[in-house]
């Protein structure tokens, strides 16, 4: 809730100190601080404020990527893609191999939007759209188990009754629905919308088919390993 509230509250301010139609996706907040600052006087905080929000997407950005790497590196583990994204640094402990597998996805698409893009700003959000899309699937799932669970499981013992499952799997269920959706809604930076469109849902097909091809069909060909990580 906290989290959220604060979400809320800097999206407004954004909009209080520049406006919906100014801002821009990529330098909001620089926008908003640098409009602020010049009209109180305060033109010098500009710079540290730039220096430590650089420091500040790095460190997200570095999170972002070690976490993204852990999961092809837990499939490897178990059989799901290839064993030798399941291996570990021998000197760091790191899911050095997954790391690299991942950096090198983001290139190319990174690459790809480009080109097809031919700009940072519609780069960007389509990307991110995109990002938004892929995270949001899983959750599909989540409560949808909780859902067919709620409605055929034994919930003997369950610390939360039939009602209380069935609500909490329909409002997230519903909620992740229509925060898949509106992601195919294109943003104002976009300037070909069927472009868009072709790539939003041509990279969703792709990604999910390429999840569906190593979960139903390499996972059954290969044998777990059974490794112990430590």
């Amino acid at each position: 809730m906290i989290s959220g509230l604060l979400y809320i509250g800097a999206t407004l301010t954004l909009l209080v100190a520049v406006g919906k139609n100014d801002i821009s996706v990529l330098q909001g907040i620089v926008q908003a601080v640098s409009h602020m600052a010049g009209k109180v006087g305060v033109a010098w905080i500009i710079t540290p404020f730039a220096v430590m929000l650089s420091i500040s997407i790095a460190g997200i950005g570095s999170a972002w990527m070690g976490g993204s790497a852990r999961i092809p590196f837990v499939a490897g583990l178990d059989s799901y893609m290839p064993a030798w994204l399941g291996k570990v640094h021998p000197k760091y402990r790191t899911p050095a191999a997954a790391l690299i597998v991942q950096a090198v996805v983001s290139l190319v698409l990174i690459v790809i939007n480009f080109y097809a893009s031919g700009g940072v700003q519609e780069t960007f959000q389509t990307m991110l759209s995109l990002a938004v899309v892929l995270q949001l699937v899983p959750f599909l799932y989540v409560f949808a188990a909780l859902l067919k669970f709620a409605f055929g499981g034994d919930l003997a013992g369950a610390r939360y009754g039939r009602g209380t499952l069935i609500v909490s799997g329909v409002c997230g269920f519903v909620t992740t629905a229509l925060g898949i959706a509106l992601a195919f809604f294109p943003a104002k930076q976009i300037t070909s919308v069927w472009r868009y469109e072709a790539k939003m849902f041509g990279f969703t097909l792709f990604f999910l088919a390429l999840a569906a091809f190593f979960f139903f069909v390499y996972g059954r060909l290969k044998d777990p390993q059974g490794a112990v990580i430590e």
